[in-house]
């Protein structure tokens, strides 16, 4: 296991007119490699309106798997042109989340360090779809 840091920018537009909201997330992270996979574990925080859960990012080469376990739970997994579906829970209730994954780049290196960038489409509940924009600095 190795100490690093992580940057999250995530990008979400807001309106038909396309503005966005971008939050940014810089923080100490665990970095370990098991096999084809390279797992980083992260504590969300206030920032992110996600305070008291952790996050664990499985990142493969053509893929990455989310999990959220604390006060919001959820399971992403991000391949491109795949559609998933799966529950999110918060402290308000558990609702349907459906997201299809549009681009998934893996720009990480052999030491696990770079970038990975991802655009995918989201549904939470009867909301309207959301587009958004997740890229992962880990240095």
């Amino acid at each position: 296991m190795e100490n690093i840091k992580v940057k999250i920018t995530t990008t979400q537009t807001v309106d038909d007119a396309g503005n966005e909201d971008v939050i940014e997330l810089i923080t100490e992270a665990v970095k370990e490699e098991i096999d084809d996979c390279i797992i980083i574990n992260y504590d969300e925080s206030d920032i992110t309106d996600s305070e008291g859960t952790k996050t664990r990012l499985k990142i493969y080469k053509n893929k990455m798997i989310m999990t959220k376990v604390g006060t919001l739970s959820s399971r992403m997994e991000f391949e491109e042109n795949k559609s998933q579906s799966n529950l999110y829970s918060t402290p308000y209730g558990t609702f349907d989340l459906d997201f299809k994954t549009i681009i998934f780049k893996n720009n990480l290196d052999a030491t696990g360090k770079g970038s990975v960038y991802i655009e995918y489409k989201v549904t939470l509940g009867k909301a309207e779809e959301n587009y958004n924009k997740l890229s992962i600095d880990i240095f």
